[in-house]
């Protein structure tokens, strides 16, 4: 009786257990459930390189995430604030540099803001192919969320 009692208790323990549940691989399923298609723009307002960099890590992982799950991304990744000074070869980082293409060639888009270039006294001239200069990037806000893209603030 007694030798049962463990065996279960022990039993009971093993299934309970955190271990078990941090073994399992997380996913995006619920969340991603029915959708063949996620449109998103992001409104980038990093003034640091780290964290811009970081940022576009965290949107290749976010894209291959997707991809992985079945769902095609349509991302678009629009700058504004004082980070459209980062947006120069002279400013960026090769890392920074090697992310934005090799997210441009995965189809990711990105827009810098004409209205914070001015404002911040950052020259379009320089910005890295990748970047198209758009006019006022609230405009690109209204537009996309009214054609579907769910907007994400990156600070």
């Amino acid at each position: 009786m007694y030798l049962r009692t463990m065996i279960i208790v022990m039993a009971l323990m093993l299934i309970c257990s955190p271990a078990l549940y941090a073994a399992q691989k997380p996913d995006d399923r619920e969340a991603l459930a029915g959708l063949k298609l996620a449109k998103v723009i992001f409104d980038v307002r990093v003034a640091d390189v780290d964290k811009l960099t970081f940022n576009l890590k965290l949107f290749d992982e976010t894209l291959e995430g997707m991809v992985a799950q079945g769902v095609k991304p349509d991302m678009i990744v629009a700058f504004r604030g004082p980070g459209v000074k980062l947006l120069s070869v002279a400013a960026l980082d090769d890392e920074a540099v090697a992310l934005f293409q090799s997210l441009k060639k995965k189809g990711v888009r990105f827009e810098a803001c004409a209205v914070a270039m001015r404002v911040f006294k950052a020259d379009p001239a320089g910005l890295i192919q990748e970047i198209k200069l758009v006019a006022n990037v609230f405009n690109s806000f209204i537009g996309y969320q009214n054609k579907g893209y769910a907007m994400i603030a990156i600070n």
